[in-house]
């Protein structure tokens, strides 16, 4: 268990770090590795902007261990975010000693954490993102999609986004990854079929500050 749910670096900034808690009861070995979310490349054929480190360690129950992670490329957009993904792979025992002759199942988990490379002299504050969110429905061949256009440098980390009529909720999003990429436009499955001439609908949403803290909002369709 990290004690962050992501990573802000500002520029200028080289490395930042993050303690690891192993709440199991039993110890694990951890392999650490930055990517840009493709969960589909194997860590040593990843090039990445971003090292963590140590790379590979052992973790006894109830122990702690310090994590590094340090910025390796400076290379990147200077007028938005950038994204990337800390990769926290846990592997278990394969083997119970206590009990050689139990035949188990042996899951390894992979936990993501968020890291925000942010540039200086960005046009407008993080606090002042929810200004440069615009929502609107579209009508597709797949049925009534819900679009994010986000006009802000930052990437928008929603941990819910819902239509509502009134108090009443109406629909949801369908979408696991809900994350919204600067200057673009994001589209989101709804989870019912409405009609796009719907009236009075709203957004009403949780975004998650840079602490990981989500925060209600609300704005109109447009």
């Amino acid at each position: 268990m990290a004690d962050h749910t992501r990573l802000i670096f500002n520029e200028g900034q080289a490395q930042e770090s993050l303690m690891l808690a192993n709440t199991n009861a039993y110890p694990v070995v951890i392999q650490t590795w930055v990517d840009k979310g493709q969960g589909d490349n194997l860590p040593q054929n990843i090039v990445s902007a971003f090292i963590a480190m140590p790379a590979v360690f052992r973790l006894q129950p109830s122990a702690l261990q310090s994590l590094q992670v340090i910025l390796t490329d400076r290379n990147l957009p200077v007028d938005r975010e950038s994204v990337f993904w800390l990769n926290l792979y846990e592997i278990p025992p394969t083997q119970d000693a206590s009990a050689p002759d139990t035949t188990r199942v042996t899951l390894a988990m992979n936990t993501q954490l968020k890291i925000f490379y942010r540039p200086k002299n960005l046009p407008i504050a993080p606090e002042q993102l929810t200004n440069a969110l615009h929502f609107r429905l579209e009508q597709t061949a797949d049925g009534v999609l819900l679009i994010c256009r986000n006009d802000s440098p930052y990437h928008t980390s929603f941990a819910s986004v819902r239509l509502i009529q009134g108090d009443k909720i109406v629909a949801g999003i369908s979408d696991t990854d809900l994350l919204s990429s600067p200057y673009s436009e994001r589209r989101y499955h709804l989870d019912q079929n409405l009609l796009k001439s719907h009236d009075q609908l709203q957004v009403r949403y949780e975004l998650i500050d840079d602490t990981g803290r989500a925060k209600p909002g609300q704005a109109p369709l447009r």
